[in-house]
């Protein structure tokens, strides 16, 4: 079913690429610890577009509705919301107290809310437009060895279809996948 030869190879970073994330219509962001995301289309080979950050971009998520847009979280703690048309940063905010961005991703379908995650463990909520602060939770387990946070590995929002409400999927690097009820953020 898979082919030994790769389809094609992209060429670019410098360094380790930490993140990727496809668009809708066939774009992919590929970031790295060469402190770059760069932008590709699947039917070239060259670099469409590169965007510098001032660390390594451990993660970046495109826009679930509108793909002229991505977000960026790097180990600067900031997270950064693309405009690809302008090749500027439309809004950015930093998380708290020197948290480190481990992840980035919307929290709804709709791209109304952003989470990013830290290194131990806090996910913090934004509104898309304007990165504005919505809210915060500590994702960890009640007691024992977990009840530390632990760095977040992945966000991944869950369409509603699925369960009647909004979900969102956070992983984290003490082997626990946790779903959580966007509407009041319970696990």
């Amino acid at each position: 079913i898979f082919e030994d030869a790769p389809y094609r190879e992209y060429h670019g970073h410098t360094r380790d690429i930490l993140d990727l994330s496809w668009s809708k219509h066939d774009f992919l962001l590929s970031s790295s610890m060469d402190k770059t995301v760069r932008l590709w289309h699947i039917s070239r080979q060259e670099c469409l577009c590169c965007f510098h950050h001032i660390d390594f971009v451990t993660s970046i998520a495109f826009h679930p509705r509108d793909d002229r847009f991505f977000l960026s979280g790097s180990l600067d703690g900031k997270v950064r919301l693309w405009n690809i048309p302008e090749k500027k940063v439309a809004s950015w905010t930093e998380l708290p107290d020197g948290h480190l961005i481990t992840a980035v991703g919307f929290a709804s379908k709709e791209g109304t809310i952003v989470a990013a995650g830290s290194h131990r463990g806090l996910c913090v909520f934004y509104e898309t437009d304007g990165l504005k602060y919505h809210t915060q939770i500590q994702v960890r387990s009640t007691r024992g060895r977990n009840a530390r946070g632990h760095k977040i590995t992945g966000i991944q929002a869950i369409p509603s279809a699925s369960f009647g409400e909004d979900k969102l999927l956070i992983t984290s690097n003490d082997s626990r996948i946790r779903l959580y009820n966007m509407k009041d953020k319970s696990l």
